[in-house]
């Protein structure tokens, strides 16, 4: 078995691939990449946060289709070295932009902020607060038994 190098994109099916990449793109600050005019995936966009050709793709879904049941939900981690008012910066940002906040969980290893896009799929956006390196975060994770407590998070608005 080949060594998996790390997750590398993901593809949702969506009701208006348009309205969700604009979604994507504003309260994400994700850009566009790429958009597919032809072919099996016609109509499909996408998306990168600016390194990879695409982390995510918003594809036509069939008409008619259950939304946002496919997963659970999918993690991004925030790059702030586990400063938690970046992560309250972003909590400001979500609210401001009106998005559909589910519940905050404090995981032990990271703080994480869940919410729902358009075709309600849940995202959560998180601050790592104990590091992966040395197996630290991974250790964390099994003593506490993979627990998450809701907490209070206040939002954190720059002037």
């Amino acid at each position: 078995m080949p060594k998996i190098k790390r997750l590398a994109h993901l593809v949702l099916f969506v009701k208006d691939p348009e309205a969700s990449a604009a979604w994507y793109c504003d309260v994400l600050g994700m850009t566009i990449t790429a958009r597919a005019a032809s072919g099996p995936y016609a109509g499909g966009i996408f998306l990168s946060f600016g390194e990879s050709d695409h982390d995510l793709a918003v594809f036509p879904g069939e008409p008619g289709a259950s939304r946002g049941k496919e997963f659970e939900h999918f993690g991004l981690e925030l790059d702030c070295g586990g400063d938690i008012d970046e992560l309250r910066r972003v909590y400001a940002r979500l609210i401001e932009k009106k998005v559909r906040i589910q519940e905050i969980l404090d995981h032990g290893v990271s703080i994480g902020i869940y919410f729902l896009d358009p075709d309600d799929h849940m995202l959560e956006v998180f601050a790592q607060l104990t590091p992966q390196e040395g197996g630290k975060a991974r250790a964390e994770l099994n003593h506490n038994e993979g627990q998450a407590e809701p907490i209070a998070l206040t939002p954190l608005v720059e002037a």
